[in-house]
């Protein structure tokens, strides 16, 4: 896992994704290393990224790199009060599972894979010919 300066703090991609969008707080570190992605940098600290612009970057991200969401499944009997999403990522070369992401909203869920995707690319993912 990459690890990312935050606050700060050190956290690593995984404690950063398994965070719970739901409090102020996650919500304002998740969009800081939002913010650490280059084609969303530009976005104002004042609001949340678009979510048309997560949308994109993923986009580009899979399009670029040898990854990609392989599912993307609301489970809407995991909890009585909100539907879980969770987005598969998979590693092209190989077919194997980079990681599963999960949320309670679309928009938590592209988030945390977007962070997900650009973790995999500071590894070092092979780019597609």
């Amino acid at each position: 896992m990459v690890a990312i300066l935050i606050l700060e703090v050190l956290m690593t991609t995984k404690q950063i994704i398994n965070l719970d969008y739901r409090e102020k707080e996650n919500q304002i570190i998740i969009q800081k290393v939002l913010r650490q992605i280059k084609p969303l940098s530009k976005y104002s600290d004042e609001c949340d990224i678009p979510f048309s612009a997560l949308e994109k970057a993923i986009t580009v991200m899979c399009k670029k790199y040898m990854m990609r969401v392989n599912q993307l499944v609301p489970d809407v009997w995991a909890n009585d009060e909100h539907t879980i999403w969770r987005a598969w990522l998979i590693n092209d070369t190989n077919l194997s599972t980079i990681d599963m992401v999960y949320g309670i909203s679309l928009y938590e869920v592209f988030a945390k894979t977007a962070i997900r995707l650009y973790a995999e690319v500071k590894k070092g993912i092979k780019t597609r010919n």
